[in-house]
């Protein structure tokens, strides 16, 4: 081993001795190894922006259902219970889910008429870190609050109505705002409340009455409530698929964002195939030009190595020239391709600043892809290294006495 030490040392000499040699060459690997990292770069960080955009907006996890339906309570808990879904909720008739008109309580503002209703409960997308509405507690979106004028803590009076014997009856409810959100809320103006408060709009314009309301109308039927809808939201976008397999294989049509999820998976898969292409034609070209010139170093060295031989170093001492200077050249190599990515990748993403949103970068890599990177070049570079050290091993001690 302290042969095999000594060699080495001797090779890193030798490396500093032959600098103009030694800067060529890694200037060579610089030259094929930056495109690389450059390349890879834009595939991650476009991949990357591109699905946390889909993944953090929740409209592209959520499952609409094409129609109304009935859903009974076994379908929802069935439904809550499989993998991959993140939110399921009821949702009764979009024709009764809404507010004939809302408005502060103070009178202040400009009262709306038709306002939607959502229901809501935990783990809801919308509510985007406020808590679930309960009770007369409703969630705002930020465009509703807005034209209401309104902010956390207010109160508002809402109306419903309904046509019954030829008269048209109406309902007030004291409501509460508990929390707004700026999740992207379809219709925009509309708000998040508890399933109980949807249940008793519909049944009371229904014409049932509702008891804890204290809303007359005909008794209500005892029969298991079903629903006409729900709103539901897959856990990942890459889970929307086999979710609305899943529903299709129990007769329910529904719409999702598949259509964009794919095609952005479809572009993952071909800039990867690309990229692994152009990867594999500059590393061969970069392996066999290593190869060649290492295997020249030793040619030129080959009077030197056999003297070297001659007093007492063993051949796999002789051996571990070119491979420490392969693994020096690939070291130098990759600082400088990683110099050079790092100032492309600032570039870049200062170009494309206009189109990105805080914290995006359309150019990046992660400490473990260079860590990769870093060790693939090693080995390619010890992989080049194996002909050069083919030829020291078969250098006899005798040539070092040619010439002399």
């Amino acid at each position: 081993m302290r042969r095999i030490a000594l060699a080495a040392r001797l090779a890193a000499r030798d490396f500093g001795h032959d600098w103009r040699i030694v800067l060529c060459q890694v200037l060579g690997l610089t030259a094929v190894l930056a495109p690389l990292l450059v390349l890879f770069g834009m595939r991650f960080g476009l991949i990357d922006t591109l699905a946390q955009r889909l993944i953090e907006d929740p409209r592209n996890r959520e499952i609409v259902p094409a129609g109304s339906g009935r859903f009974d309570a076994a379908f929802f808990r069935d439904l809550a219970g499989e993998d991959g879904v993140a939110f399921i909720v009821p949702a009764t008739r979009s024709i009764a889910a809404s507010f004939t008109r809302l408005r502060k309580a103070d009178g202040g503002g400009r009262p709306l008429s038709g306002v939607a209703l959502l229901p809501s409960g935990p783990g809801d997308p919308l509510l985007a870190g406020n808590a679930p509405p309960a009770g007369d507690a409703v969630v705002l979106g930020r465009r509703l609050a807005d034209s209401l004028g309104t902010a956390v803590g207010d109160r508002l009076t809402a109306e419903i109505t309904r046509q019954r014997d030829g008269r048209l009856e109406a309902q007030r409810l004291a409501l509460a705002v508990s929390g707004i959100t700026d999740a992207p809320i379809a219709p925009a103006d509309a708000l998040l409340a508890p399933l109980d408060l949807l249940t008793a709009t519909e049944d009371w314009r229904d014409g049932f009455a509702v008891g804890d309301r204290g809303w007359t109308g005909v008794p209500p039927p005892t029969a298991d409530r079903v629903f006409a809808r729900f709103r539901l939201y897959a856990r990942s976008i890459y889970d929307v698929g086999a979710i609305e397999a899943r529903l299709k294989e129990r007769g329910v049509e529904v719409r999702t964002a598949s259509a964009e999820i794919a095609q952005m998976q479809l572009m993952d898969r071909n800039l990867g195939i690309a990229f692994w292409l152009i990867a594999g034609c500059g590393a061969f070209g970069y392996l066999v030009s290593l190869a060649a010139s290492l295997r020249g170093h030793v040619e030129r060295k080959r009077r030197d190595l056999a003297m070297l031989r001659l007093i007492g170093l063993p051949t796999r001492s002789l051996v571990a020239f070119p491979v420490v200077q392969a693994v020096l050249i690939a070291v130098l190599g990759v600082v400088l391709a990683g110099l050079v990515f790092q100032g492309a990748a600032t570039a870049l993403n200062t170009i494309f600043a206009g189109s990105l949103q805080p914290g995006e970068r359309i150019c990046r890599l992660l400490l473990v892809h260079f860590g990769i990177a870093a060790a693939a070049t090693i080995l390619a570079a010890l992989l080049s290294a194996s002909w050069g050290g083919l030829l020291a091993a078969r250098i006899q001690p005798s040539e070092g006495l040619r010439d002399v």
